[in-house]
């Protein structure tokens, strides 16, 4: 399976793709995001910029994380933070589209469920 040219071109440009994943727990809604990002000559870690630019994909690192969190906080529309998640797997560094898709398959099998962070419930 591999990510579309709109999931990439999104990526590409600081978009965070998302989607919800069935809970083995009744009480607990999971998710699982992907985000993209930079490092700058300095190797401080940078925001991507809105425009696509060629080659662009080559310089991206991912971030992959997939969390559980209670119904509670959708419930009762409360605030959430990191210390609130009854689960997390958390994975930084993932350097390229092709070793980013061999880490989703470890999640997922479909990646076209993967929208928008704004198109599903996510929290974080």
């Amino acid at each position: 399976m591999q990510l579309d040219t709109k999931q990439i071109n999104n990526l590409c440009t600081g978009v965070k793709l998302a989607t919800e994943l069935k809970s083995e727990n009744p009480n607990l809604r999971k998710f699982i995001t992907i985000q993209g990002y930079s490092y700058n000559i300095d190797g401080k870690i940078i925001g991507l910029e809105k425009v696509l630019k060629p080659n662009i994909s080559d310089n991206i690192y991912f971030e992959l994380r997939c969390y559980e969190l209670s119904i509670d906080y959708y419930i009762n529309n409360w605030d959430v933070t990191e210390d609130d998640l009854a689960s997390e797997l958390y994975q930084d560094d993932i350097k390229g589209i092709e070793a980013l898709e061999m880490e989703l398959s470890n999640y997922i099998q479909d990646y076209s469920v993967l929208k928008p962070e704004w198109y599903c419930d996510n929290l974080l």
